[in-house]
């Protein structure tokens, strides 16, 4: 296995995490997605691995958060930065006296968002397994064919809600009743 530099490695995240929010990637199926997601946390996870840093303990917590920000944002994975960016925010009203009924670990964050990355990590693997399950044993898929599907089986048997003049009331989610 050849070493890649970390600038190499930085341009495969952000290819990737571009391709996810790419309108060709809708187009996937469900396996691919999963694949892809498991393949974006594992670059991630060897990324910030391979790039350690110090926390400065000597500043408030949420200043903490904001410089390990500064470090893992030019990943430009959007999930990731917003999950550091909700660090910062508990930290900040933790300080203000604002208590939060999320925990919240102490630590340097380094080993915290490597732990989180590693967790997203893991929760792809568990979902590629149960979409290549689902594909070998014929699981329903919940799309837009379902629900046009479950909208014409709906008005078949009259269970769509109806106004006063006895005319269906139109919905965007066919499984929603009032």
């Amino acid at each position: 296995m050849v070493a890649r530099s970390s600038k190499e490695l930085l341009r495969e995240i952000r290819a990737v995490v571009e391709a996810e929010q790419d309108m060709e990637f809708a187009a996937f199926d469900d396996v691919a997605r999963c694949e892809h997601e498991l393949h974006k946390w594992q670059l991630i996870h060897k990324y910030i691995h391979d790039r350690p840093f110090r926390t400065r303990m000597t500043i408030a917590r949420s200043e903490q958060w904001r410089e390990a920000l500064t470090e893992v944002r030019e990943v430009g994975d959007p999930e990731l930065i917003d999950w550091m960016l909700l660090q910062v925010a508990v930290a900040g009203n933790l300080e203000r006296g604002i208590q939060d009924l999320r925990p919240r670990k102490n630590g340097p964050c380094h080993e915290l968002i490597l732990e989180y990355v590693g967790n997203r990590k893991r929760k792809a693997l568990a979902v590629l397994h149960f979409a290549q399950k689902a594909e070998t044993e014929g699981c329903y898929r919940v799309d837009g064919a379902f629900h046009s599907r479950t909208a014409e089986i709906l008005n078949r048997h009259r269970l769509l809600d109806t106004d006063e003049e006895g005319k269906p009331v139109p919905t965007t989610e066919p499984m929603a009743r009032s």
